[in-house]
């Protein structure tokens, strides 16, 4: 419970700053809970569809999170293979490049209250609500792309709203826009910014936090080659994968690649 009610204090302050609303939050969590219902390896696959009242109409967690704004809990593991460049070209499947990558931390993990009216000592520009800005900058300086340029956003989705909070800690909207993207149909398989497109942790598989990490990378790789049994986007060549955790007190950016950098 104390995971839940950190990123519920974290979200209840744009609700009171921007309203930003729980039929927002809801739709997100719709709207990943349907990418897993769709997905045959997910282990919520035909369980939906879903929509935003049945998040709505599950039984409240911590306030403004209901059950279904929240990750589930299961068990797995996964595995990555990484290569010089040289080996890559070599092997079978088509190679996935990484292009950039950073990391940015607002306290050690569950030591203090995720604030988000007081800068972190020596960061003035880092909260709660700003954590992983800077490794976004990084990781898009580092590949030479911007926002423009990502196709599909593999992002960490332990509760709804930290979807909502990384697009504006990215940059991708200003601050209290993002809920307007996930009423609009934008964060979907067929949206200008498809998130979390195999059902993340809310509904593909959630088995640990090293597990948790290098899922969104596995997916990101999985849609750069073309081959993901469910929401597949089209032509997509750039993807953008997170992974954090302990209260919002951490987020890690991965910006991976079709095109050798």
């Amino acid at each position: 419970m104390i995971t839940a009610a950190q990123f519920a204090f974290v979200a209840r302050r744009p609700m009171h700053d921007h309203g930003t609303t729980p039929e927002m939050l809801a739709a997100v969590a719709a709207t990943i809970r349907n990418n897993g219902h769709v997905n045959p390896d997910a282990v919520y696959f035909g369980r939906g569809p879903f929509t935003a009242a049945d998040v709505l109409a599950s039984r409240m967690v911590a306030d403004p999170f209901h059950l279904l704004d929240c990750a589930m809990t299961s068990e797995g593991g996964c595995a990555l293979v990484l290569a010089r460049r040289d080996i890559a070209m070599d092997l079978p499947n088509q190679p996935v490049y990484v292009l950039g990558g950073g990391t940015d931390h607002c306290g050690p993990s569950y030591r203090y209250p995720p604030r988000s009216d007081r800068a972190r000592v020596g960061r003035e520009d880092l909260t709660v609500m700003t954590v992983g800005r800077r490794a976004w900058e990084q990781a898009s300086r580092t590949a030479d792309v911007g926002h423009a340029d990502i196709d599909v956003l593999e992002l960490y989705d332990p509760f709804s709203f930290e979807i909502l909070r990384q697009l504006e800690a990215f940059g991708f909207c200003e601050p209290g826009a993002s809920g307007s993207l996930a009423l609009d149909g934008s964060l979907g398989p067929e949206g200008r910014l498809p998130v979390t497109t195999d059902g993340g942790l809310m509904s593909f598989s959630h088995a640990g936090i090293a597990v948790q990490k290098l899922q969104r990378v596995i997916r990101g790789v999985e849609q750069l080659r073309g081959t993901c049994r469910s929401n597949q986007v089209a032509g997509a060549e750039v993807a953008l994968c997170t992974g954090g955790g302990s209260g919002a007190l951490y987020t890690d950016v991965l910006l991976l690649g079709t095109a050798r950098p």
